[in-house]
């Protein structure tokens, strides 16, 4: 299987953002703007003789921003078209007073080959 924890910061480097997986560390300061990920699903999608030959996996990206996000939100659905993966879900989670960012949410499949 992929290693994710490498594979999409390495996808989203160009943006030139913090990309940081499942989560922002405790207490550090955060960027004006920055992106986390992590995986929600991973499960066969074809499988022969018990042996699984599909995986479908699905990813989820967070975009937080203090600012207007909508270029970078774009610009990162055009990265992931382009490595391959499908957007499958999007939606802003609502803002919370006292929040320092906003939180765009979206979410990604793709179906990887076991060999």
């Amino acid at each position: 299987m992929r290693d994710l924890m490498n594979h999409i910061p390495t996808i989203l480097e160009p943006l030139g953002l913090p990309i940081i997986f499942n989560g922002f560390p405790t207490g550090s300061e955060k960027p004006n703007q920055f992106i986390t990920f992590l995986e929600i699903s991973a499960k066969p999608n074809f499988e022969v003789d018990g042996n699984e030959l599909e995986i479908e996996r699905i990813i989820q990206i967070n975009v937080w921003s203090n600012s207007n996000y909508h270029q970078l939100t774009e610009s990162i659905k055009q990265l992931m078209g382009h490595a391959g993966y499908e957007r499958i879900l999007e939606f802003d989670e609502p803002y919370t007073t006292g929040e320092s960012h906003y939180n765009r949410v979206l979410r990604f499949v793709f179906f990887e080959e076991q060999l």
